[in-house]
């Protein structure tokens, strides 16, 4: 039955690629080929058989797949609506590709930091290659097509929900181009946390055991039943928030670009991505829709854990009390948007002091050109993009809470205190030293990012050095503001931007799976301590 089920399950995904195929060949706008949909058909045929196969032996959860491609596929055909169909492919590829990572992890059971790089990879390279295709190019653009090195950046950026672009998406794709790169901004903002328990509690648990525990311990102790959950609240939120934003959207920008404008920003701000479908960004909009793409980005950068426990909250009519890292997180992400928006108004920024202080924080949208913004609003933005938003969120960057615990530590050291206590609460040391480390490797790869970049594209007479330290810093916290390098740099400085967004938005999750991976058991007992002059 086993070997059957895989059969059916590559089956699917080899049918689901003759359906994309012809659609993704052919020019953007175009009608498919004469018998297209003979194919969706028969892909609709494998998926039922795939439905009832999972329905009779693994019931009614490892259904969902099957059961999501055939209704798009019966939905598509019998409404003539191609793009359904594609959809509705799509995920039947996207399903086979993870039953086989599901398979590939069983057998080696030591997959934890493997998990997140595939997860991470996958839609990069599907993303590259689809935006390659005559479908998703712009017909008004048939002399410019997409290179390689374009798409693979566009697509990066998008995964890791940066905003950096070297083309200009609003031209340069086409509607079914920029439907593709919506998806891939929708899976990264998602984030690893939500794709693990997707991946635990759909496809199976592929982690080791030293990597599950080290997830665990990195999530704060988040066990399968939260987990699940927080799977809940990622999906319902996710949903609820972008609609009601798109819908706020529609009537702030009185329906100019259309819905799929609306739903396009969206998605866009929640997802702290900060692609935009005009050149000029957000220079055009209203305050009323600089309001509701800053609501967008504050949700969007608070984090899963935290609207989960907002939705505890109000569920208990408001008797429950938050937790330490809701208080820190709330607490910091208040501090920082009132703090920065004063220091903004101070330097020179003008009457968007607001909007900027909020979009530094990962999202990268940006209401006038970044590069006439005096040096010390320059400098402020680059702290601010720096500490990011918060753990378990759409948003890089170091996160609130590490600049939270950082802080109070610092706070009690200098009163002389021998524990870190917040509301009433110690915060273990461990916790400590954790964010000290990821701050230290952070600035590490700050300074080696921003020397190679230097090395590679500083002789270049029209920036100057903090032009390129505030690219690095955009990149490696996955924010997206830029003061014009972006399309100036070379294929290798093009390559280095691409792994800063990479390193930025993989995080200390990735790096907590990949050290469980390869480090040695615990020494046992205790050694005597050693003395270290400081200061």
């Amino acid at each position: 039955m086993d070997l059957f089920s895989h059969s059916i399950r590559a089956l699917l995904g080899l049918t689901a690629m003759l359906v994309m195929g012809p659609w993704f060949l052919s020019p953007a706008g175009s009608m498919p080929v004469e018998g297209w949909t003979t194919v969706p058909l028969l892909l609709a045929l494998v998926a039922l058989a795939d439905l009832i196969l999972k329905l009779r032996s693994e019931g009614s959860r490892s259904s969902l797949p099957g059961l999501t491609v055939l209704l798009l596929c019966l939905i598509g055909c019998g409404w003539n609506q191609q793009f359904l169909v594609i959809i509705g492919a799509l995920f039947a590829l996207g399903f086979t590709l993870l039953g086989l990572l599901s398979f590939l992890l069983e057998q080696i059971r030591r997959g934890g930091a493997l998990v997140v790089i595939l997860f991470f990879l996958a839609p990069v390279v599907v993303g590259t290659a689809l935006m390659m295709m005559p479908r998703c190019q712009s017909i008004e653009s048939p002399m410019d097509p997409l290179i390689l090195s374009e798409a693979l950046f566009t697509a990066i950026s998008a995964v890791t929900v940066t905003g950096l672009t070297v083309i200009d998406i609003g031209s340069q794709l086409s509607i079914e181009g920029q439907w593709v790169l919506l998806g891939l901004i929708q899976l990264g903002g998602l984030g690893v946390i939500s794709l693990f328990a997707f991946f635990a509690l759909v496809l199976g648990d592929g982690l080791g055991i030293r990597q599950g525990k080290a997830l665990r311990d990195s999530l704060a102790g988040v066990g399968i039943l939260e987990l699940r959950k927080l799977l809940g609240v990622i999906v319902i939120s996710t949903l609820l928030v972008e609609s009601i934003g798109t819908l706020f959207l529609i009537w702030a920008t009185d329906s100019e670009g259309g819905y799929f404008d609306a739903l396009f920003h969206a998605v866009s701000a929640f997802c702290n991505a900060g692609f935009s479908l005009h050149s000029s960004s957000l220079e055009g909009y209203s305050t009323a829709a600089r309001l509701v793409m800053a609501m967008l980005i504050i949700v969007g950068g608070l984090g899963f854990p935290v609207l989960l426990d907002l939705w505890r909250k109000f569920g208990s009519n408001g008797s429950q009390r938050f937790p330490l890292q809701t208080r820190l997180t709330l607490l910091v992400s208040l501090v920082l948007l009132i703090s920065g928006a004063l220091l903004l108004s101070f330097s020179g920024t003008g009457s968007d002091s607001w909007f900027w202080s909020i979009t530094a924080r990962t999202a990268g949208f940006n209401t006038s050109t970044t590069s006439v913004l005096p040096w010390a609003s320059t400098l402020v933005l680059m702290v601010l993009m720096s500490i990011g938003a918060s753990p378990g969120s759409t948003g890089g960057g170091l996160k609130t809470t590490t600049i939270g615990v950082l802080f109070l530590a610092t706070w009690s050291e200098l009163r002389g205190g021998g524990q870190v206590v917040a509301w009433n609460r110690v915060i273990p040391d461990p916790v400590i030293r954790t964010a000290a480390v990821l701050a230290v490797i952070g600035m590490l790869l700050w300074g080696i990012l921003l020397g190679l970049l230097l090395a590679v594209d500083g002789s270049s007479e029209k920036y100057q050095f903090i032009d390129y330290a505030f690219e690095v810093t955009s990149a490696l916290a996955t924010v997206g503001l830029s003061r014009g390098v972006t399309s100036t740099l070379s294929e290798t400085g093009r390559t280095i931007i691409e792994v800063a967004m990479i390193c930025g938005r993989l995080g200390p999750l990735a790096l907590v799976l990949a050290m469980a991976s390869i480090s040695s058991s615990a020494p046992r007992g205790e050694r005597p301590p050693g003395r270290v002059m400081l200061g």
